[in-house]
């Protein structure tokens, strides 16, 4: 999906909805939002959507809470972009230039930002620069405490 697609889906949801709150947008689509105490190294979310079954977003609690909302969004824009089967374990450096992962890395900045928040238009922005902006906002909580 282009760049400029996802955004404009973005916005509408935003007007539509009166919120950029990924959780009460899963909860409009009924996509489940659940909190795991996952001790899986490298874990932070994933969806998992099958045919005939409710959508699940997991996400480790183990992540400060602005970090849970990042990484629900970015769940959230799979949840909402890609069809058929979809159970994401894996993000790697190899996979993140991935059109799924660039589309739902975009969702998420599209939903919890706005145009004005950058020195280019977001649909300027590449897989590269949206992965340092989710990274920069996912940190685990013990990390960050004072």
């Amino acid at each position: 999906m282009r760049a400029y697609k996802i955004i404009s889906l973005v916005n509408q949801i935003k007007v539509c909805l009166q919120t950029n709150d990924p959780y009460e947008i899963a909860a409009h689509y009924g996509i489940e939002v659940l909190h795991r105490d996952i001790d899986i190294k490298g874990f932070k979310a994933q969806t998992i959507k099958f045919e005939g079954y409710p959508t699940v977003i997991s996400i480790n609690q183990a992540y400060a809470e602005i970090s849970r909302k990042v990484l629900c969004a970015h769940e959230l824009g799979h949840a909402l972009l890609h069809e058929g089967v979809i159970n994401h374990f894996d993000v790697t450096q190899k996979n993140i230039n991935s059109s799924v992962e660039y589309e739902a890395n975009l969702f998420a900045v599209a939903l919890l930002t706005e145009e004005e928040d950058f020195n280019i238009p977001r649909e300027k922005l590449d897989s590269t620069m949206l992965k340092k902006i989710m990274d920069m906002n996912v940190y685990k909580e013990e990390v960050f405490t004072p």
